[in-house]
């Protein structure tokens, strides 16, 4: 955090490096996990289309008794199986989603404690004893369900190691610079994140359904041309439709389409909540208006918007 003369809001800034260490941590350990669960998937597919692709050519490469194109076919299914299998071993998803949640729940509670929203308001006797309490009892929870934290075998329970000096600096500072730097710096990132990530799911599902539904004709007409005797000995129809499946597939593995509705929700949700919080001059009601955003931001609500689709 850098502090400037005076305490005007735009003296104060609150960044990712302001966070304690394992939260950043935490957070490129999600990312990793993320990008291992999505490579091995892309893999698994590629695998698929390429066994696809040989078992539809028409033509044979003979090498004595054995057909090298038929071998890179059954060498395709036995590599899907394979990567399939790895991902099942090494539980990419899963580790992704618990350093996802731990580092959120890590980026909240910081936060809140930062700028003195509930449950570490200004009448807390002992804000960091309850902060490091409550933290270091969230991620036992997370410990119990798997998560292992990204550092050595030390729980981070002592103040110093989860509550920055930066966190520190911020939460001594008066409301209204507190409130600017929370609006700024954490509603308005998240609320620009959320847009940017829905036009960016928009065009990733407008790509990849244009691709099915184009393999989906070329699979029709190349079955329709079958009925009359038209055609060569290409399997099209078995090659297009193993595309279509494939993009389809990927769709679903990143759920484009209840994401960008989600996330729009969200979006629209923060830029309420923004008007409010500016608002806001009292102290008393701060506290719970801030724990009402931070509800709003958490992985959580995100998620049950994205399988209710609402």
């Amino acid at each position: 955090m850098r502090d400037h003369p005076g305490d005007e809001p735009s003296s104060t800034e609150f960044r990712y490096a302001d966070l304690p260490g394992l939260f950043q941590l935490t957070d490129r350990a999600a990312v990793s996990r993320q990008k291992d669960t999505l490579k091995w998937i892309r893999r698994q597919l590629a695998m698929l289309l390429l066994a696809a692709t040989c078992s539809a050519l028409p033509w044979r490469l003979p090498v004595g008794s054995v057909d090298l194109l038929a071998l890179a076919s059954a060498a395709g299914y036995v590599g899907a199986l394979w990567y399939s299998w790895q991902a099942t071993r090494y539980h990419h998803r899963a580790k992704w989603q618990l350093h996802r949640t731990a580092a959120e729940l890590l980026r909240s509670q910081c936060w809140r404690y930062a700028v003195r929203g509930a449950p570490f308001g200004p009448e807390v006797v002992d804000p960091e004893g309850v902060f490091v309490f409550r933290l270091s009892k969230s991620l036992e929870q997370l410990r119990a369900a798997g998560w292992q934290a990204p550092v050595a075998e030390t729980a981070p329970d002592p103040a110093r190691d989860l509550i920055t000096p930066a966190m520190r600096a911020l939460r001594g500072k008066p409301l209204a610079v507190r409130r600017e730097v929370y609006v700024r710096d954490r509603l308005m990132e998240q609320r620009n994140w959320y847009r940017r990530r829905s036009g960016e799911s928009r065009r990733s599902l407008a790509w990849w359904q244009t691709l099915s539904t184009l393999s989906t004709a070329i699979a029709l007409a190349a079955a329709a041309a079958r009925i009359f005797g038209w055609g060569s000995e290409l399997d099209l129809a078995g090659l297009a439709s193993s595309i279509a499946a494939s993009a389809v597939a990927w769709s679903e593995v990143r759920q484009y389409s209840p994401l960008i509705t989600a996330h729009a929700r969200v979006a629209q949700e923060l830029s309420a909540m923004e008007v409010t919080l500016r608002r806001q001059t009292a102290e008393s009601r701060w506290a719970a208006d801030v724990e009402n955003a931070e509800e709003a931001i958490s992985p959580e609500r995100t998620a049950w918007l994205t399988r209710h689709g609402e």
